[in-house]
């Protein structure tokens, strides 16, 4: 049986697929990332999303986890990344196959983030559903490696 990183990939055009998980000046390191993985550019006009729809940066999918990734190199909003990775989730649960045993991690990555901002994320309503469980969003420093986000509690 194929898994889960091989079905996305079929079902994801090649020019979807990113080697690095960078942008504007933010990156999330991929050293000891879960293998195998598929990195997917949210941003790619070929995925089936529609073209002003708001979306995340990027997902990251290993055969145990999906990782919806905002990445914010200045200021932040909470309410803004709340939304993107609550897209995210949705654009997971669409192509994620429903029998596929995976946990959810919404991810915010910023190169700064002041007090006030950081705190919102810990309210109830800055969670993100995922598949009937709400997950509190991750926060990491541009820089940090993704195993960095998964080891979090």
């Amino acid at each position: 049986m194929a898994g889960l990183v091989e079905a996305v990939r079929a079902s994801v055009d090649e020019s979807c697929i990113a080697r690095r998980c960078r942008t504007r000046g933010c990156t999330v390191g991929m050293k000891d990332a879960p293998r195998p993985n598929v990195l997917i550019k949210m941003d790619c006009r070929r995925l089936p999303i529609g073209g002003s729809d708001t979306r995340c940066d990027f997902m990251f999918i290993s055969d145990d986890c999906v990782v919806a990734l905002e990445l914010k190199k200045g200021r932040a909003h909470a309410s803004e990344i709340v939304e993107q990775l609550r897209a995210g989730a949705r654009f997971a649960d669409s192509i994620v196959p429903r029998d596929a045993r995976v946990r959810f991690f919404p991810v915010a990555v910023f190169g700064g983030i002041r007090k006030e901002e950081r705190e919102q994320f810990r309210r109830s309503n800055f969670l993100i559903r995922f598949r009937g469980k709400n997950e509190e969003v991750r926060l990491l420093e541009c820089g940090q490696l993704m195993v960095d986000a998964l080891r979090r509690s």
